[in-house]
C-alpha cells in the first residue's frame, strides 16, 4: 500500500491513465532520489501486482503498464571478508577450546554459522582424509577437508567435550547444542575484547578469498563452500585475482621503466 501511495502520488493521474512511459519518468525520479535498484524493483513489483488484481475484478482487461525491462539489473556486490589483521587480533584473544574449534572451522572450512550448529559427533570423520559432512541449505549434504592444524584443534575441544546425551558437536555450558544466536553472542564478546568488528560470514569470505587466492578452480571452491552456482563463487576470484595482479604487476613495471 505504500508503495502504490507514493507512485500515485508522484504520477498524479488514475490507475488507468497510466502508460510504460510513465513508469520510466518514474524510475528515473526514484534514482535522482539515490534510490537503490532493489527498492525500485519492489517498487515495481507492487505496482505490478496491483494491476493484475485490477485485471481479475475489473470486466474489461486492463493492460498492465509495468514491463519486464523495467526492472533494474540487481548489484553484485564484492564479499566484504575479514582482514588477516583482524583475524590475528581476535584468535589471540579466544582461550577456550570449544571457541577456538567454532570459529577455525569457519575460517579454515568457510562453514555457515548455521552449519557449525548443526553439526553431530556423527558428522565428524577422522579418516584419511579427515573430512566434516556438512548439512548446509536447502537441507543439501556436503563433505569437506580439515587441514592438520584444524583437525588437531577440534580433536582437542572433543577430548575434553562434557559428556551429555546430545550429539552436538558444540554444546552450551548446560550441555545443549549451540544455537546461531549464541555464537553470534559469543563472537561479539570477543570482538569487543580484540577490538575489532568481525560477523560470523566473514570467516566464509576469508575462506573463500584465500582459496581463490592460492587459484583453485571455481567449481572446486563451489563444490567446497555449498554454492548452487557457479557464479556465486567466482565473486571471490573477483575479490582476489592473482593473474590479474601479476599482470598488473608486470605492466606497471614495465611502464615506470619507460618513463
Amino acid at each position: 500500500m505504500s508503495d502504490l501511495a507514493l507512485f500515485f502520488s508522484w504520477a498524479e493521474k488514475p490507475f488507468s491513465a497510466i502508460l510504460p512511459h510513465n513508469v520510466d519518468s518514474y524510475i528515473q525520479y526514484c534514482l535522482s532520489k539515490g534510490l537503490s535498484p532493489l527498492t525500485i524493483n519492489r517498487r515495481l513489483s507492487s505496482l505490478r501486482l496491483f494491476y493484475y488484481f485490477l485485471r481479475i475484478i475489473q470486466e474489461e482487461p486492463l493492460d498492465c503498464p509495468i514491463q519486464k525491462r523495467h526492472f533494474l539489473r540487481k548489484p553484485h556486490p564484492l564479499p566484504r571478508d575479514a582482514s588477516e589483521e583482524q583475524i590475528f587480533a581476535l584468535f589471540s584473544v579466544i582461550t577456550n577450546k570449544r571457541d577456538n574449534a567454532i570459529f577455525t572451522l569457519m575460517l579454515e572450512c568457510g562453514l555457515r554459522v548455521g552449519e557449525v550448529c548443526a553439526l553431530s559427533l556423527d558428522d565428524v570423520l577422522f579418516d584419511d582424509p579427515s573430512r566434516l559432512k556438512v548439512h548446509g541449505k536447502g537441507d543439501r549434504q556436503r563433505m569437506v577437508y580439515l587441514p592438520p592444524p584444524t583437525v588437531s584443534i577440534l580433536k582437542e575441544w572433543l577430548t575434553s567435550r562434557p559428556v551429555t546425551n546430545d550429539r552436538a558437536v558444540f554444546i552450551s555450558q548446560r550441555g545443549k547444542r549451540l544455537s546461531v544466536n549464541g555464537i553470534q553472542f559469543i563472537l561479539k564478546e570477543y570482538c569487543q575484547k580484540a577490538g575489532v568488528q568481525v560477523t560470523c560470514h566473514q570467516f566464509r569470505h576469508a575462506f573463500g578469498r584465500r582459496m581463490a587466492e592460492a587459484s583453485m578452480p571455481i567449481t572446486s571452491l563451489q563444490k567446497l563452500l555449498g554454492h548452487r552456482s557457479p557464479r556465486t563463487s567466482q565473486r571471490y576470484t573477483n575479490l582476489s585475482n592473482p593473474s590479474l595482479q601479476f599482470e598488473y604487476d608486470r605492466a606497471i613495471q614495465q611502464a615506470q621503466e619507460g618513463i
